[in-house]
């Protein structure tokens, strides 16, 4: 009998949120699961639950409601939305081999490499030839590897003559934080820019 068939633990970063209360501030790290496959559970759900802000994936579908997972090697899940059932591709935004290893990054990026990082993310995904009603959420374990709105905004433009057959594409932050990169959320007004950024909470003093 084979030993070793337990599924390996999947590297996580580190996503802290910045609580401030009467006796200060504090930082407080987000406990992930450890397997590929509940993580990715972790975030569709996140995805699909219409409770925080910046969701324009709700303001474009509706709603997505009975998510559903599908069998390894297929696309990742099936969702029904207002414009009917779509589904759910996800990848993992973490360029380690930029950086060698999580605990190696620093969370200094130039706002150019990181949106060429991200094309190519979505390039490679999109080259699948999934076909048509496949929404592709890119999520980010890592408060270091998140791709920032400002940057993600940038996306239509950049991907406009990639010849995307993918009917959506999200950054998700590993708070839930949503970012449209395509096709491009046209009542977004926020800042757009490929400066350099410092991403993640630096540690208090």
């Amino acid at each position: 009998m084979e030993q070793n068939k337990r599924e390996r633990k999947k590297p996580r970063g580190s996503a802290v949120t910045l609580q401030v209360g009467p006796d200060g501030a504090v930082c407080v790290e987000q406990e992930l699961p450890t397997g590929k496959p509940e993580i990715e559970l972790h975030f569709a759900q996140m995805f699909c639950t219409d409770n925080q802000g910046m969701r324009p994936h709700f303001k474009r579908f509706g709603r997505f409601d009975n998510l559903c997972a599908q069998e390894e090697n297929d696309l990742d899940f099936t969702v029904e939305t207002d414009l009917g059932v779509k589904w759910l591709e996800l990848a993992e935004f973490a360029p380690i081999q930029e950086v060698g290893h999580y605990k190696d990054s620093t969370g200094s990026w130039n706002g150019a490499e990181l949106a060429e990082l991200f094309k190519r993310l979505v390039k490679k995904k999109n080259g699948k030839l999934y076909g048509g009603s496949v929404i592709l959420m890119v999520y980010a374990t890592h408060d270091h590897f998140w791709v920032p709105p400002p940057i993600i905004r940038m996306m239509p433009s950049m991907l406009k003559d990639e010849g995307l057959t993918l009917e959506a594409v999200y950054m998700v932050s590993p708070h839930g934080t949503t970012t449209e990169a395509w096709p491009g959320d046209p009542d977004s007004e926020g800042p757009m820019g490929l400066g350099n950024v410092r991403l993640g909470i630096p540690p208090l003093a």
